[in-house]
């Protein structure tokens, strides 16, 4: 019974359909959102956010980290490689953690620094 905010901004590769759903883990009922962009013809353009509250945040170990950044609400954001074939940026705000995921595919047009720009979207 939380408001959540979510990024203003988008990753630019074209997205026909968006979904957006709770999920149940930790044995704790809605304690996630998901919204999930895709584009039916082109599925390497795939994109998530996942939120959760922080008491259920994922940990991760340093060989999963490979970059810390800081945003610019000066809050570390964590960037990782290390789920197959998609490229993540984690990060807290408001007693929230975010994962952006989005598919290794789109590399080159959805770049560490893009994803970053999109956490730094959340007001």
């Amino acid at each position: 019974m939380r408001e959540i905010a979510l990024p203003t901004q988008l990753p630019p590769v074209a997205f026909t359909h968006n979904f957006g759903r709770f999920n149940d883990s930790f044995g704790v009922k809605n304690n996630e959102f998901e919204v999930i962009y895709l584009n039916k013809e082109l599925g390497q353009n795939y994109y998530s956010i996942r939120i959760k509250p922080v008491k259920y945040k994922l940990e991760f170990t340093e060989e999963k980290i490979a970059q810390s950044i800081k945003l610019n609400n000066g809050s570390e954001a964590i960037f990782s490689t290390w789920i197959e074939g998609f490229n993540i940026l984690v990060f807290e705000n408001n007693n929230w953690q975010y994962v952006l995921s989005v598919d290794k595919k789109n590399s080159e047009a959805v770049t560490k620094e893009v994803l970053v720009e999109i956490a730094n979207s959340i007001k």
